[in-house]
């Protein structure tokens, strides 16, 4: 799994000390919620669906008026976040799709804002280019089968004059076929499998944890789309489960020596993350995607000064709340 960035992580603590009997307790409640809530849900879904159409025709009709009086009103970022995000998926967007090799780009788009607000004539091109952003991005990608899961956009910063948005775009593809559970795999660096093939070079048992948490993940049938995206990070050990630092650590002195994880360690850490994404599962949302990336960091240790390194696996679930559409999905 490619590293994304150098961690400084010593001193990891166990922050979580987990329990079987809760996570069990806990499933039960998010089971028996669901099904009192689907009347409910659905008359939410078309409100919804009311909600960002409206919002979809009053900007399309701005940016054939950019002198309509309504683009100079205002809007607050929060509510701009929403309904561009809520509206992209809506329009592009399907949670229905079982595509789940994961290509995951990030871009940045600047808007300008007026006395802490964004003008709807601003709101409107800002939406255009997340979807310019999001058409080239999937143009870029080069497998036979694709589709935007979900776009996520967040607000990283914002100045006196303008905000900085960060899009995240999940697309599904049938890129590598699935490799299932059957052969030890290096805990990390892209080394490939450890049974002394010299197969899988460039995946990891990074890759391998995440590809089988994620084609765990049951997704809604029909048309569907997501809203209120969220991610959680979770570190190496912030969790304990029987003992064992979750998501995997490791730490080596004077010589390293790649960890090699077997179908066990790499089940163990399977059900470990998928257990973690339940726990973590904000109300009224669902699993999207399981994202975990390998990491490490070197350091001088003891009196001595001797070489020393601390390795990990970083997570990041993925959240939302899917709606259920009357269309499908356009393409980019």
């Amino acid at each position: 799994m490619k590293r994304k960035h150098f961690f400084i992580y010593f001193g990891l603590v166990v922050v979580i000390s987990s329990s079987l009997i809760i996570y069990s307790c806990q499933k039960e409640k998010i089971r028996n919620d669901r099904p009192e809530n689907k009347a409910e849900q659905s008359l939410k879904d078309a409100q919804i669906e009311k909600r960002i159409i409206a919002f979809r025709d009053k900007i399309e009709l701005i940016s054939k008026n950019l002198t309509l009086k309504s683009g100079s009103e205002p809007m607050e970022i929060d509510s701009a976040i929403w309904y561009i995000e809520a509206t992209a998926n809506f329009t592009y967007g399907d949670a229905s799709t079982k595509l789940k090799e994961y290509v995951v780009d990030s871009s940045f788009i600047e808007v300008p804002l007026t006395n802490g607000a964004i003008l709807w004539v601003d709101v409107q091109a800002a939406y255009n280019q997340v979807i310019d952003s999001l058409s080239v991005r999937y143009a870029s990608i080069t497998a036979n089968e694709k589709q935007l899961i979900v776009a996520d956009i967040s607000l990283k910063e914002t100045t006196d004059n303008t905000a900085n948005f960060e899009v995240i775009s999940d697309f599904g593809t049938d890129g590598t076929p699935g490799f299932g559970n059957n052969y030890p795999w290096y805990w990390g660096g892209e080394l490939g499998r450890c049974d002394g093939s010299g197969l899988g070079v460039g995946l990891d048992a990074a890759d391998i944890i995440a590809q089988l948490a994620n084609s765990t993940i049951s997704v809604p049938s029909g048309n569907s789309y997501y809203t209120d995206v969220e991610t959680i990070d979770v570190n190496p050990c912030d969790f304990t489960i029987n003992g064992q630092c979750v998501p995997f650590y490791d730490f080596q002195e004077y010589t390293y020596i790649p960890k090699c994880l077997s179908p066990t360690d790499i089940t163990f850490f399977e059900n470990s993350i998928i257990y973690i994404g339940n726990q973590l599962m904000p109300a009224r949302k669902s699993i999207i995607s399981f994202h975990i990336h390998d990491d490490t960091a070197f350091a001088l240790c003891g009196f001595d000064e001797h070489d020393c390194w601390y390795m990990g696996h970083f997570a990041t679930i993925k959240y939302a709340v899917w709606h259920t559409s009357t269309n499908p999905p356009n393409g980019l």
